[in-house]
């Protein structure tokens, strides 16, 4: 009986190692498999629930941590108003926060064991499809095209004086011997992304689906650019030329330095901006609201309706910019969407979509067969054909 306790023993102590190096961010990918298959198949949820509150109770404190705010989260999560469908995550943002998810997700898990999918789940698809990555079409002030992600790195090209450079899959414009203003303008397909530091030295991030045009060299009053899909900017600060990003002919989003996100799609029914750093003021239908960090003013696409959340998760808006899927609270078109945008792929519903909401993350370098493996789970039926996803509820 004595060497029983002791294996019991050290299994705890080992457990708390290995959440101790998750929380740390150190823990190897062999390590976090290992934590979660013991979160899988060891039932004592109260041991678990005591070890991660020892981890809790020791951590320092994080001053963007709101325990309220995530106590009503995980309430949002274990108890649901509306359906909910959890796809697994492979991280979590917070630190602290991480502690009380990984309870609440832990705890789903300790309930009810993940199924494995069927050995014939993509029997239906000949090939899985590989994730998107980084890449680019740049149109010319002449009508040309340029495919940047089958480029080297270097000076693409010139353009009156402005030198166009590629370099580790960002392109940037050095207009320093400028002469006449060009309009140049990058897309991204549907599965490509890209980065641009603008001649101004504003950095831009922009996601799969998009377009953003510009001047190729800066030279009035103001800085203005044209965007449609979804792009996050860090503006270079010039108090005395504005910074304006034009989404239609009714919105745009004017700053002098800030850092913000932009979700402008027009296959979409709203349009979005959050601020992360700094202020900056929308313009829609003959409105102007300004923004605080943290808030996302969102504007109904075909009413013209503005609403501004106070209090929003800015890190997730942004994570596809950090290499995340993030589905937390969004509905199952706006799900399959992001799926669709990123593993360029298209969708069909064969009956009304579901008023599903989802909670969770998952990495985007993953391949389709994998998130559709997390969406069978959830208890979605659907069909892969090459790459037509027909949905059925």
């Amino acid at each position: 009986m004595s060497k029983e306790r002791d294996c019991i023993v050290e299994a705890k102590e080992y457990y708390r190692f290995l959440l101790h190096r998750y929380y740390n961010g150190t823990a190897t990918a062999a390590e976090e498999e290992e934590l979660f298959a013991a979160l899988r198949t060891n039932g004592d949820e109260d041991a678990w629930t005591t070890l991660i509150g020892e981890l809790h109770a020791s951590a320092l404190p994080d001053p963007a941590y709101n325990p309220a705010q995530y106590e009503d989260a995980i309430q949002a999560i274990l108890q649901p108003a509306a359906p909910v469908r959890k796809i697994r995550s492979y991280r979590w943002y917070y630190a602290a926060a991480a502690v009380l998810l990984l309870i609440a997700v832990g705890g789903y898990w300790l309930q009810r064991p993940a199924t494995k999918a069927p050995a014939t789940a993509m029997a239906t698809n000949a090939h899985d499809i590989k994730p998107g990555k980084n890449g680019a079409v740049l149109t010319l002030g002449d009508g040309s095209q340029v495919v940047l992600d089958s480029l080297n790195n270097g000076v693409i090209s010139t353009q009156q004086g402005t030198r166009l450079v590629l370099q580790n899959g960002q392109l940037s414009y050095d207009a320093t011997s400028a002469g006449t203003v060009n309009y140049n303008t990058m897309t991204t397909p549907r599965g490509r992304k890209f980065q641009l530091l603008l001649p101004d030295g504003t950095h831009v991030w922009m996601n799969a689906a998009s377009s953003l045009t510009f001047p190729t060299a800066f030279t009035g009053p103001t800085r203005s650019v044209t965007l449609s899909g979804e792009a996050y900017f860090e503006v270079a600060a010039q108090p005395n030329a504005p910074f304006i990003v034009k989404m239609n002919n009714e919105t745009s989003v004017e700053v002098l330095g800030t850092h913000f996100n932009i979700s402008a799609y027009p296959d979409e029914a709203h349009l979005s901006t959050t601020l992360l750093e700094g202020a900056v003021q929308v313009k829609a239908q003959q409105q102007t609201r300004r923004l605080q960090p943290g808030q996302q003013l969102d504007i109904n696409a075909t009413t013209g309706i503005a609403t501004l959340n106070k209090q929003v998760d800015t890190l997730a808006v942004i994570a596809w910019k950090n290499g995340i899927l993030n589905f937390q609270d969004k509905k199952l078109t706006t799900v399959i969407s992001i799926i669709a945008r990123w593993y360029d792929i298209e969708v069909v519903y064969e009956t009304t979509p579901p008023d599903i909401t989802f909670v969770g993350e998952i990495n985007s370098d993953v391949t389709l067969a994998t998130v559709l493996n997390f969406l069978r789970e959830s208890g979605m039926h659907f069909r892969l054909e090459g790459r037509k996803l027909i949905i059925k509820d």
